[in-house]
Protein backbone atom coordinates (compact mmCIF):
# COMPACT_ATOMS: atom_id res chain seq x y z
CA UNK A 1 0.00 0.00 0.00
CA UNK A 2 1.39 3.58 -1.05
CA UNK A 3 0.00 6.90 0.79
CA UNK A 4 -2.57 7.15 -1.51
CA UNK A 5 -4.28 4.16 -0.18
CA UNK A 6 -5.83 6.07 3.06
CA UNK A 7 -7.41 9.48 2.46
CA UNK A 8 -5.85 12.09 4.42
CA UNK A 9 -9.07 13.72 5.20
CA UNK A 10 -10.43 10.09 6.29
CA UNK A 11 -7.68 9.21 8.60
CA UNK A 12 -7.53 12.82 10.00
CA UNK A 13 -11.29 12.22 10.98
CA UNK A 14 -10.93 9.34 12.45
CA UNK A 15 -8.00 10.10 14.63
CA UNK A 16 -9.64 12.97 15.70
CA UNK A 17 -12.86 11.23 16.84
CA UNK A 18 -11.18 8.33 18.89
CA UNK A 19 -8.96 11.08 20.58
CA UNK A 20 -12.01 13.30 21.78
CA UNK A 21 -13.82 10.42 23.25
CA UNK A 22 -11.12 8.84 24.55
CA UNK A 23 -8.08 11.58 25.36
CA UNK A 24 -9.66 14.58 27.15
CA UNK A 25 -7.28 17.52 28.72
CA UNK A 26 -8.28 16.08 32.06
CA UNK A 27 -6.55 13.02 31.67
CA UNK A 28 -3.40 14.96 31.47
CA UNK A 29 -4.01 16.15 35.03
CA UNK A 30 -4.21 13.02 36.59
CA UNK A 31 -1.28 11.11 38.44
CA UNK A 32 0.34 8.38 36.66
CA UNK A 33 -1.13 5.46 39.13
CA UNK A 34 -5.11 6.76 38.01
CA UNK A 35 -4.07 7.41 34.65
CA UNK A 36 -2.70 3.77 33.95
CA UNK A 37 -5.37 2.29 32.90
CA UNK A 38 -7.28 4.63 30.69
CA UNK A 39 -3.90 5.34 29.11
CA UNK A 40 -3.53 1.56 28.58
CA UNK A 41 -6.39 0.94 27.11
CA UNK A 42 -5.84 4.11 24.48
CA UNK A 43 -2.26 2.82 23.62
CA UNK A 44 -4.38 -0.63 22.87
CA UNK A 45 -7.19 1.35 20.96
CA UNK A 46 -4.14 3.12 18.50
CA UNK A 47 -2.85 -0.45 17.85
CA UNK A 48 -6.07 -2.12 16.91
CA UNK A 49 -6.98 0.72 14.37
CA UNK A 50 -2.98 0.49 13.38
CA UNK A 51 -2.01 4.12 14.09
CA UNK A 52 1.50 2.82 14.98
CA UNK A 53 1.61 1.00 11.78
CA UNK A 54 1.17 3.52 9.68
CA UNK A 55 5.10 4.45 8.52
CA UNK A 56 5.92 0.28 8.76
CA UNK A 57 5.88 -1.21 5.73
CA UNK A 58 3.32 -4.66 5.14
CA UNK A 59 5.45 -7.06 5.30
CA UNK A 60 6.03 -6.29 9.19
CA UNK A 61 2.17 -5.64 9.90
CA UNK A 62 2.43 -2.04 9.11
CA UNK A 63 -0.06 -0.08 6.95
CA UNK A 64 3.35 0.77 4.11
CA UNK A 65 2.45 4.40 4.01
CA UNK A 66 4.47 7.67 4.60
CA UNK A 67 5.47 10.71 6.27
CA UNK A 68 1.88 12.73 4.99
CA UNK A 69 -0.15 9.99 7.03
CA UNK A 70 2.21 10.38 10.57
CA UNK A 71 2.13 13.98 9.81
CA UNK A 72 -1.55 14.10 10.92
CA UNK A 73 -1.48 11.37 13.24
CA UNK A 74 1.23 13.49 15.24
CA UNK A 75 -1.13 16.62 14.74
CA UNK A 76 -4.38 14.91 16.47
CA UNK A 77 -1.82 14.04 19.53
CA UNK A 78 -0.97 17.05 20.05
CA UNK A 79 -4.49 18.73 19.80
CA UNK A 80 -5.58 16.64 22.42
CA UNK A 81 -1.75 16.88 24.26
CA UNK A 82 -2.38 13.14 24.32
CA UNK A 83 0.43 12.00 27.15
CA UNK A 84 1.69 9.01 25.79
CA UNK A 85 5.15 8.17 23.80
CA UNK A 86 4.06 7.28 20.46
CA UNK A 87 7.07 9.98 18.90
CA UNK A 88 9.44 8.16 20.22
CA UNK A 89 8.27 4.62 19.13
CA UNK A 90 7.81 5.58 15.99
CA UNK A 91 11.16 7.09 15.80
CA UNK A 92 12.01 3.37 16.83
CA UNK A 93 10.36 2.12 14.07
CA UNK A 94 11.79 4.33 11.50
CA UNK A 95 15.30 3.59 13.28
CA UNK A 96 14.75 -0.35 12.72
CA UNK A 97 13.88 -0.12 9.32
CA UNK A 98 16.93 2.24 7.97
CA UNK A 99 19.78 0.95 9.47
CA UNK A 100 18.44 -2.32 11.32
CA UNK A 101 19.13 -6.02 9.59
CA UNK A 102 16.77 -8.30 8.39
CA UNK A 103 16.85 -10.52 11.55
CA UNK A 104 16.27 -6.96 13.62
CA UNK A 105 13.03 -5.81 11.50
CA UNK A 106 11.64 -9.01 11.86
CA UNK A 107 12.11 -9.15 15.90
CA UNK A 108 11.13 -5.70 15.96
CA UNK A 109 8.89 -4.11 13.57
CA UNK A 110 5.57 -6.53 13.67
CA UNK A 111 5.32 -5.69 17.83
CA UNK A 112 6.00 -2.13 17.41
CA UNK A 113 3.43 -2.25 15.06
CA UNK A 114 1.00 -4.58 17.07
CA UNK A 115 1.55 -1.38 19.93
CA UNK A 116 3.61 -4.22 22.08
CA UNK A 117 6.72 -1.87 22.33
CA UNK A 118 6.81 1.55 23.84
CA UNK A 119 10.39 3.27 23.08
CA UNK A 120 11.96 6.77 23.50
CA UNK A 121 14.92 7.93 21.56
CA UNK A 122 17.99 10.10 22.28
CA UNK A 123 20.17 11.09 19.83
CA UNK A 124 23.63 13.01 19.89
CA UNK A 125 22.63 16.17 19.12
CA UNK A 126 25.25 18.10 21.32
CA UNK A 127 29.17 18.38 22.14
CA UNK A 128 28.34 15.66 25.37
CA UNK A 129 30.70 12.71 25.47
CA UNK A 130 28.51 9.97 24.53
CA UNK A 131 28.16 6.40 26.81
CA UNK A 132 30.86 3.92 25.77
CA UNK A 133 30.86 0.72 24.09
CA UNK A 134 34.02 -1.44 24.96
CA UNK A 135 34.65 -4.88 23.34
CA UNK A 136 32.83 -6.71 24.83
CA UNK A 137 30.05 -4.42 24.36
CA UNK A 138 29.63 -3.41 27.40
CA UNK A 139 28.76 0.33 27.77
CA UNK A 140 29.71 2.79 30.44
CA UNK A 141 28.83 6.94 30.81
CA UNK A 142 25.01 8.40 30.66
CA UNK A 143 22.51 10.29 28.54
CA UNK A 144 20.17 13.16 29.99
CA UNK A 145 17.28 14.02 28.80
CA UNK A 146 14.84 11.11 27.40
CA UNK A 147 11.73 12.08 26.83
CA UNK A 148 9.21 9.58 28.52
CA UNK A 149 12.13 7.37 29.22
CA UNK A 150 10.62 6.34 32.76
CA UNK A 151 7.79 5.03 31.15
CA UNK A 152 8.93 3.38 27.93
CA UNK A 153 9.76 -0.92 27.49
CA UNK A 154 13.21 0.15 25.42
CA UNK A 155 15.29 2.77 25.23
CA UNK A 156 17.50 3.65 22.22
CA UNK A 157 20.75 5.59 23.95
CA UNK A 158 23.63 6.47 21.77
CA UNK A 159 27.15 4.75 22.06
CA UNK A 160 29.99 4.92 20.16
CA UNK A 161 33.23 2.58 20.19
CA UNK A 162 36.64 3.15 20.67
CA UNK A 163 37.45 3.45 16.53
CA UNK A 164 34.86 6.67 16.82
CA UNK A 165 31.58 4.53 15.18
CA UNK A 166 28.06 6.17 16.58
CA UNK A 167 25.72 2.86 17.55
CA UNK A 168 21.74 3.32 19.13
CA UNK A 169 21.94 0.61 21.64
CA UNK A 170 18.79 -1.10 22.28
CA UNK A 171 18.03 -1.45 26.26
CA UNK A 172 15.29 -2.51 28.33
CA UNK A 173 15.27 -0.19 31.97
CA UNK A 174 15.33 -3.59 33.44
CA UNK A 175 18.69 -4.39 32.35
CA UNK A 176 21.52 -5.01 35.09
CA UNK A 177 24.04 -1.90 35.01
CA UNK A 178 20.61 0.67 34.12
CA UNK A 179 19.59 2.98 36.55
CA UNK A 180 16.62 5.21 35.13
CA UNK A 181 16.20 8.44 37.18
CA UNK A 182 12.79 10.03 36.23
CA UNK A 183 12.68 13.90 36.29
CA UNK A 184 9.14 15.55 36.38
CA UNK A 185 8.84 18.91 33.98
CA UNK A 186 6.56 21.55 33.81
CA UNK A 187 4.84 20.17 30.68
CA UNK A 188 1.97 17.77 32.69
CA UNK A 189 1.87 15.91 29.45
CA UNK A 190 5.48 14.02 29.41
CA UNK A 191 8.45 13.48 31.63
CA UNK A 192 12.15 13.55 30.85
CA UNK A 193 14.85 10.56 32.28
CA UNK A 194 18.43 10.50 32.90
CA UNK A 195 19.71 7.00 32.37
CA UNK A 196 23.10 6.31 33.78
CA UNK A 197 24.73 3.34 32.59
CA UNK A 198 27.26 0.80 34.56
CA UNK A 199 28.93 -2.20 32.77
CA UNK A 200 25.63 -2.71 31.37
CA UNK A 201 25.71 -5.30 28.28
CA UNK A 202 24.03 -4.84 25.05
CA UNK A 203 24.03 -7.94 22.37
CA UNK A 204 24.83 -7.39 19.23
CA UNK A 205 21.62 -7.83 17.49
CA UNK A 206 20.62 -4.67 19.79
CA UNK A 207 22.62 -2.23 17.87
CA UNK A 208 21.91 -0.05 15.11
CA UNK A 209 24.66 1.73 13.24
CA UNK A 210 24.09 4.99 13.30
CA UNK A 211 25.81 6.72 10.42
CA UNK A 212 24.85 10.47 8.90
CA UNK A 213 22.06 9.80 6.52
CA UNK A 214 20.62 7.92 9.03
CA UNK A 215 21.08 10.62 12.36
CA UNK A 216 19.66 13.27 8.91
CA UNK A 217 16.59 11.09 8.51
CA UNK A 218 16.04 10.50 12.38
CA UNK A 219 16.47 14.20 13.17
CA UNK A 220 14.28 15.40 10.03
CA UNK A 221 11.17 12.72 11.43
CA UNK A 222 11.64 14.25 14.99
CA UNK A 223 11.28 17.83 13.41
CA UNK A 224 8.31 16.59 11.77
CA UNK A 225 6.94 15.12 14.62
CA UNK A 226 7.28 18.16 17.10
CA UNK A 227 6.28 20.71 14.29
CA UNK A 228 3.32 18.67 13.66
CA UNK A 229 2.72 18.79 17.78
CA UNK A 230 2.74 22.40 17.70
CA UNK A 231 0.17 22.59 14.57
CA UNK A 232 -2.14 20.64 15.89
CA UNK A 233 -1.58 22.43 19.47
CA UNK A 234 -1.72 25.77 18.10
CA UNK A 235 -4.99 24.97 16.38
CA UNK A 236 -6.56 23.53 19.46
CA UNK A 237 -5.62 26.18 22.04
CA UNK A 238 -6.30 28.76 19.67
CA UNK A 239 -9.85 28.02 18.19
CA UNK A 240 -10.79 27.44 22.39
CA UNK A 241 -9.65 31.19 22.79
CA UNK A 242 -11.88 32.54 19.79
CA UNK A 243 -15.02 30.74 21.25
CA UNK A 244 -14.27 31.91 24.43
CA UNK A 245 -13.58 35.44 23.02
CA UNK A 246 -17.37 35.33 21.78
CA UNK A 247 -18.99 33.94 25.13
CA UNK A 248 -17.36 36.33 27.10
CA UNK A 249 -19.48 39.56 27.85
CA UNK A 250 -18.53 42.95 28.95
CA UNK A 251 -20.28 46.03 28.01
CA UNK A 252 -23.14 44.32 26.86
CA UNK A 253 -21.07 42.91 24.11
CA UNK A 254 -18.96 39.77 23.68
CA UNK A 255 -14.94 40.74 23.74
CA UNK A 256 -14.39 39.51 20.78
CA UNK A 257 -16.04 41.81 18.88
CA UNK A 258 -13.50 44.78 20.25
CA UNK A 259 -11.36 45.79 17.34
CA UNK A 260 -8.29 45.01 19.43
CA UNK A 261 -8.69 41.33 20.28
CA UNK A 262 -10.23 40.72 17.13
CA UNK A 263 -7.22 41.96 15.30
CA UNK A 264 -5.24 39.48 17.60
CA UNK A 265 -7.46 36.33 17.05
CA UNK A 266 -6.85 37.26 13.32
CA UNK A 267 -3.05 37.70 13.26
CA UNK A 268 -2.65 34.39 15.33
CA UNK A 269 -5.17 32.78 12.76
CA UNK A 270 -2.88 33.63 9.89
CA UNK A 271 0.22 32.47 11.52
CA UNK A 272 -1.78 29.34 12.26
CA UNK A 273 -2.61 28.46 8.87
CA UNK A 274 0.72 29.36 7.70
CA UNK A 275 2.82 26.65 9.96
CA UNK A 276 -0.11 24.01 8.78
CA UNK A 277 0.69 24.60 5.57
CA UNK A 278 4.68 24.91 6.20
CA UNK A 279 4.38 21.45 7.84
CA UNK A 280 2.51 19.57 5.96
CA UNK A 281 4.58 20.67 2.92
CA UNK A 282 7.41 19.07 4.50
CA UNK A 283 5.71 15.70 5.22
CA UNK A 284 5.45 15.90 1.10
CA UNK A 285 9.11 16.88 0.53
CA UNK A 286 9.81 13.40 3.08
CA UNK A 287 7.43 11.25 1.72
CA UNK A 288 8.99 12.48 -1.61
CA UNK A 289 12.73 12.34 -0.28
CA UNK A 290 13.15 15.85 -2.04
CA UNK A 291 16.38 17.29 -1.94
CA UNK A 292 16.09 20.34 0.22
CA UNK A 293 13.76 18.48 2.63
CA UNK A 294 16.18 19.27 6.03
CA UNK A 295 16.55 22.14 5.48
CA UNK A 296 13.04 22.86 5.17
CA UNK A 297 11.91 20.62 7.95
CA UNK A 298 14.12 22.18 10.33
CA UNK A 299 12.66 25.41 9.27
CA UNK A 300 9.21 24.34 10.06
CA UNK A 301 10.25 22.98 13.90
CA UNK A 302 11.40 26.13 14.74
CA UNK A 303 8.73 28.66 13.37
CA UNK A 304 5.89 25.85 14.52
CA UNK A 305 7.32 25.62 18.04
CA UNK A 306 8.08 29.19 17.97
CA UNK A 307 4.38 30.08 16.97
CA UNK A 308 2.99 27.56 19.10
CA UNK A 309 4.76 29.21 22.46
CA UNK A 310 3.65 32.94 21.17
CA UNK A 311 0.19 32.07 20.54
CA UNK A 312 -0.45 29.93 23.85
CA UNK A 313 0.92 32.38 25.92
CA UNK A 314 -1.12 35.21 24.52
CA UNK A 315 -4.24 32.93 24.86
CA UNK A 316 -3.56 33.13 28.47
CA UNK A 317 -3.98 36.96 28.67
CA UNK A 318 -6.83 36.77 25.76
CA UNK A 319 -9.29 34.33 28.53
CA UNK A 320 -8.56 36.90 31.46
CA UNK A 321 -7.87 35.73 34.79
CA UNK A 322 -9.45 32.85 34.19
CA UNK A 323 -6.38 32.17 31.95
CA UNK A 324 -3.70 32.61 34.62
CA UNK A 325 -5.39 29.78 37.10
CA UNK A 326 -4.63 25.88 37.55
CA UNK A 327 -8.05 25.22 36.98
CA UNK A 328 -7.86 26.25 33.10
CA UNK A 329 -6.14 24.44 30.25
CA UNK A 330 -4.09 27.54 28.98
CA UNK A 331 -0.74 26.67 30.93
CA UNK A 332 -1.13 22.69 29.83
CA UNK A 333 -0.79 24.42 25.98
CA UNK A 334 1.93 26.99 26.98
CA UNK A 335 3.64 24.43 28.80
CA UNK A 336 3.94 21.94 26.18
CA UNK A 337 5.17 24.58 23.99
CA UNK A 338 7.70 25.65 25.80
CA UNK A 339 9.24 21.49 25.70
CA UNK A 340 8.01 21.56 22.10
CA UNK A 341 10.51 24.55 21.24
CA UNK A 342 13.43 23.00 23.18
CA UNK A 343 13.35 18.91 21.96
CA UNK A 344 15.70 17.80 19.58
CA UNK A 345 17.55 21.31 19.37
CA UNK A 346 16.28 25.07 20.08
CA UNK A 347 14.54 27.26 17.50
CA UNK A 348 18.03 29.28 17.08
CA UNK A 349 19.64 26.00 16.65
CA UNK A 350 17.27 24.71 14.12
CA UNK A 351 17.22 28.37 12.28
CA UNK A 352 20.98 27.67 11.76
CA UNK A 353 20.86 24.56 10.28
CA UNK A 354 18.11 25.62 7.65
CA UNK A 355 20.33 28.24 7.10
CA UNK A 356 23.13 26.21 6.55
CA UNK A 357 21.52 23.71 4.53
CA UNK A 358 19.58 26.21 2.21
CA UNK A 359 21.92 28.70 1.50
CA UNK A 360 25.53 27.31 2.71
CA UNK A 361 26.40 26.26 -0.86
CA UNK A 362 26.13 30.20 -2.19
CA UNK A 363 28.89 31.03 0.42
CA UNK A 364 31.10 28.78 -1.55
CA UNK A 365 32.12 25.47 -3.90
CA UNK A 366 29.58 22.55 -3.23
CA UNK A 367 30.21 20.25 0.41
CA UNK A 368 31.55 17.38 0.36
CA UNK A 369 28.31 14.89 2.01
CA UNK A 370 28.49 15.86 5.83
CA UNK A 371 30.45 13.51 8.50
CA UNK A 372 28.40 12.28 11.70
CA UNK A 373 30.70 14.91 13.92
CA UNK A 374 30.03 17.96 11.60
CA UNK A 375 26.48 17.13 11.68
CA UNK A 376 26.48 17.03 15.28
CA UNK A 377 28.07 20.47 15.27
CA UNK A 378 24.70 22.21 14.49
CA UNK A 379 24.00 21.61 18.33
CA UNK A 380 26.86 22.75 20.29
CA UNK A 381 26.31 24.26 23.62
Amino acid sequence: MNDAGISTAELRESIREVLEAESPLTLVRLDREAARQPLGALWQKMAELGWFGLGIAEAHGGLGLGYRHLALLYEELGRFLTPLPVMGTLLMADAIARAGSEAQQRCWLAPIAAGEVRASLALPTGAVDLPRLDHDRTVGGAVCDILNGDAVDELLVPVQNDAGRVYLALFHPGTPGIEVTPRRLIDLTRTMADVRLQGARVDAERLLPLDAATWTALLDHACLAIAGDAVGGTARILSDTVAYLGERRQFDRPIGSFQALKHRAATWKIESEGITALTRHCAELLSDRETGRSGLVSAAKARATESYLAVAGDAVQLHGGIGFTWEHECHLFLKRAALDAALFGTVVQHKDRAAYLSFGDSLGPPRTPPSHESLRRFFNA
